[in-house]
């Protein structure tokens, strides 16, 4: 088996992880929202950390970025903010990793969503890792 990104997440003995594909947002309109990863979880509790990875170096001034993460249709998870100047300024402090506990068969979808004036450029993805409460 080798490494391979996914909207899907892999279950292994009291692990589950999952590696979003690089969200490209010049694929998306302004405002659009990109789902990077989007699974129904196994029938256990899983304790996860998810880490959200994004490339605001061609992002300008005053673009707008938001991380949500949801579960069976709730927003469990939202952050959304306006770049600054100098852009990397604007960026929230201490939201990552977030730590959360994914119930059984949970559909869970974590979405990143760009909203520029000027262009949309720039990448992102998330990575969750977990374990099986309780063993």
């Amino acid at each position: 088996m080798t490494l391979s990104t996914s909207l899907q997440a892999v279950s292994v003995g009291d692990s589950i992880y999952a590696y979003s594909p690089r969200i490209d947002f010049s694929a998306y309109s302004s405002g659009e929202e990109a789902i990077a990863l989007n699974f129904t979880s196994p029938n256990d509790f899983f304790y996860c950390t998810l880490n959200v990875s994004l490339d605001t170096g061609s992002w300008s001034h005053q673009d707008i970025v938001a991380i949500i993460f949801r579960g069976n249709g709730e927003t469990i998870f939202q952050a959304k903010w306006a770049l600054g100047d100098p852009v990397n300024f604007g960026e929230p402090v201490s939201i990552y990793p977030l730590n959360i506990i994914l119930p059984p068969n949970t559909v869970f979808k974590a979405v990143l969503a760009l909203q520029s004036g000027t262009a949309m450029v720039g990448t992102g993805s998330v990575i969750l890792v977990g374990n099986k409460l309780g063993t």
